[in-house]
């Protein structure tokens, strides 16, 4: 593969290759990863988050076989593109294990998380085990969970996390007031911003009220993207400030480990 035009480049960032011009052997490879974990079966007890992983899964599957098109027209022989069929339900978990076996080792260990008692924001140590029991029904495959934040806005140590930002080992996770699960793999993050509201354009009266009852606390927003560009999640008052800077350091730090 050699090709750098728009096109193969969008592709490649479907497989995961963020950065660079890679070789068919690691196009193939990338593909390959890209299939273990977008695998629809994979996802057969995740309601909210089947399909997600079919649209990621057919992508990959266009993404893989466009390049390979590309790369032939430009010279190449045919190649045959590899048939990745769904497998039965009555084979999903025997799936789900041969990829999860196969799956690259974890990265190094993640950077020290700590909320020092903000109510609502909990570490993994501090997880009752109700709380750890709802987070087996949603984590999937996205390896140990690390810390989890309310967000339905309650601020207390015995809310029922309806609402949740979940940091894990290989990617975060969130369900909202609809009940809809979304999946964000670290090697899938995008820009990472924290934004400043008091600082967007002059304040007028109402923000100055609003402001004023507040006792001038700042407000800011924490806004997720994708790396295509798509907003994952909005993370605003109804999350503490210190928390919101925690997590946004917490996700710098896990990108520049991707990128490394």
């Amino acid at each position: 593969m050699s090709c750098d035009c728009a096109q193969c480049r969008q592709h490649y960032r479907t497989l995961g290759i963020a950065y660079g011009i890679p070789s068919e052997s690691e196009v193939e490879e990338a593909y390959h990863e890209s299939v273990k974990q977008w695998h629809p079966d994979l996802y057969e007890n995740y309601a909210s988050l089947r399909a997600e992983a079919e649209e990621r899964f057919k992508q990959i599957q266009i993404a893989f076989r466009e390049l390979k098109e590309h790369n032939s027209a430009a010279g190449g022989g045919p190649v045959e593109v590899p048939a990745v069929q769904y497998a039965s339900p009555a084979s999903s978990a025997q799936y789900a294990a041969s990829a999860q076996s196969s799956q690259p080792a974890q990265p190094a260990a993640a950077p020290a998380l700590s909320f020092d008692g903000v109510p609502g924001c909990l570490v993994a140590s501090q997880f009752t085990e109700e709380i750890k029991e709802m987070i087996a029904d949603h984590l999937g495959r996205l390896g140990s969970a690390l810390a989890i934040v309310d967000l339905s806005g309650a601020r207390s140590y015995s809310a029922g996390y309806s609402q949740f930002f979940l940091l894990a080992a290989s990617g975060i996770m969130a369900r909202d007031g609809r009940n809809i699960v979304s999946v964000l793999w670290y090697k899938d993050l995008g820009e990472i911003s924290l934004i400043d509201k008091s600082k967007q354009g002059k304040p007028g009266f109402w923000q100055k009220l609003v402001e004023g009852n507040s006792g001038g606390r700042p407000e800011s927003s924490l806004q997720i993207y994708r790396s295509n560009g798509t907003q994952f999640i909005s993370i605003g008052p109804q999350v503490d400030e210190g928390a919101k800077r925690i997590i946004y350091n917490f996700l710098l730090s896990k990108k520049d480990q991707v990128l490394l």
